[in-house]
């Protein structure tokens, strides 16, 4: 009931909160190309999110003190990204600026919070990664993971609904986790489900016709908070594959458009539209169509991982190298096909 309680003052307070910024946010001019919106629309509706998420964990944490200092320093650092997105928001810090401050934020989280350090690939067969080279492995995942929710954050209700879609399954895997190996993995279950109700708050006024933008506040905070959560169930032994799986769809449109523009000889920094929802979007095709492609990918990759995370290593790494594959052959053969009419509709 207390749970159930949490979950209910978490999605409220998302709504409100988020209803409230659509009156009191600046709004986010259509000023770069790489912008989808036509009129100037409310942005940091991310702050809706992120009040969503303290009040429904305050709400648990309130009946249930016994939480370990993961919990805390989880949310304190998803709060740095979140706020230094909200004044990115406000006053365009610039992609360097931005980025050293995550690297100072995330390096803190790595010193003083959980690191993964080992890496199971197969049956038996684990990489021990060791205390440097495991927190520079937990460093690049975070800012990875941060700025990939950031980067696909262009499209109404793809990242945040992908991410709250990916949050629910890496909950369900971690359920498994904490019952299989009597692990206090269930926290972070508690967590993922009150922050994935906390995006459904905000996605409500985002999907339908975009009145109002996640923004750098929101989109830096989910992204932390996946990332965090990650780490710490990761250190509680949840194989570090079966949370990437959770996300597997965002992290790839991202990582080979990054790939792609590098061989463009493209400035990585510069803001772009080259990911293949953006060229989906100015083909013509509508935000939800292109946003719910992303959520089903991302539930069917959940279900990969929640299933092999209950058949061992061996299974994990399967399930995931079987996810990629597909998606990087859709991926791939959308973005040529954008490419190829989109010059045409120039014309």
């Amino acid at each position: 009931m207390i749970f159930v309680s949490a979950c209910f003052m978490a999605l409220l307070s998302a709504w409100l909160v988020t209803r409230l910024m659509m009156v009191w946010a600046i709004p986010d001019v259509p000023d770069a190309v790489r912008k989808l919106h036509r009129a100037p629309t409310p942005t940091s509706g991310g702050v809706g999110i992120m009040a969503g998420t303290v009040v429904g964990l305050g709400v648990f944490c309130f009946y249930f003190t016994n939480v370990t200092a993961e919990f805390s320093l989880c949310l304190a650092v998803s709060l740095a990204g979140g706020l230094l997105g909200f004044w990115d928001d406000r006053a365009a810090l610039g992609p360097k600026i931005k980025l050293m401050i995550l690297v100072a934020i995330t390096s803190g989280f790595v010193i003083w919070g959980a690191r993964i350090e080992a890496l199971p690939l197969w049956d038996g067969a684990i990489w021990q990664l060791g205390p440097v080279l495991g927190g520079l492995g937990t460093l690049l995942w975070l800012l990875v993971i941060v700025n990939v929710v950031n980067f696909m954050d262009g499209a109404n209700g793809l990242s945040i609904g992908s991410s709250m879609v990916g949050l629910v399954f890496l909950s369900v895997v971690c359920g498994f986790a904490s019952f299989a190996n009597s692990s206090p993995a269930f926290q972070v279950t508690i967590y993922g489900l009150i922050s994935a109700l906390a995006c459904c708050g905000f996605l409500y006024w985002n999907v339908a016709g975009g009145r109002i933008f996640a923004g750098d506040s929101g989109a830096l905070f989910v992204g932390l908070t996946i990332g965090t959560l990650g780490v710490w169930a990761g250190s509680m032994g949840v194989n570090p594959l079966s949370i990437a799986t959770c996300f597997l769809p965002l992290l790839a449109d991202s990582i080979l458009t990054i790939v792609w523009r590098a061989r463009q000889r493209a400035n990585l920094l510069t803001p772009h539209a080259d990911h293949v929802y953006q060229l989906a979007i100015r083909s013509g095709q509508s935000h939800l169509y292109v946003a719910s492609l992303y959520w089903l990918a991302t539930a069917l990759c959940g279900v990969v991982a929640v299933r092999a995370s209950t058949a061992g290593d061996a299974l994990i790494s399967l399930g995931f190298v079987l996810c990629l594959l597909p998606l990087v052959l859709i991926l791939e053969r959308a973005r040529a096909h954008y490419l190829a009419i989109l010059p045409k509709q120039a014309g």
